[in-house]
């Protein structure tokens, strides 16, 4: 191997992740499109009553909370992966992560 050849360090994929979910945690547009968040909100909301409508500000508000919550579960899932020195999020990291929200 010569000077000019460089040999590039190979990083963990979890720190790729983690690397990833810093930069969704700073963008400030949604992730999920904004047509089927409604269209499951409106097909939640039916199990309750029938004909209920929303404003744009209630679909808005209730997008951004359900985000927020999944990026929390997803990032604490993730800490528990590593934790078991494992690179991908499994189920049981994911309900582990909800248990500890509780």
């Amino acid at each position: 191997m010569t000077k000019t050849e460089v040999r590039q360090r190979k990083r963990k994929a979890s720190t790729n992740a983690l690397r990833e979910i810093r930069s969704e945690q700073k963008r400030t547009t949604l992730i999920v499109p904004v047509a089927p968040m409604c269209r499951l909100t409106n097909e939640i909301s039916k199990t309750f009553k029938n004909n209920l409508r929303f404003k744009t500000e209630a679909y808005r508000a209730m997008h951004v909370a359900a985000e927020t919550f999944m990026i929390d579960l997803f990032q604490k899932a993730n800490r528990a992966a590593i934790h078991d020195n494992r690179e991908t999020v499994q189920v049981k990291d994911i309900q582990l992560a909800m248990e500890l929200s509780k």
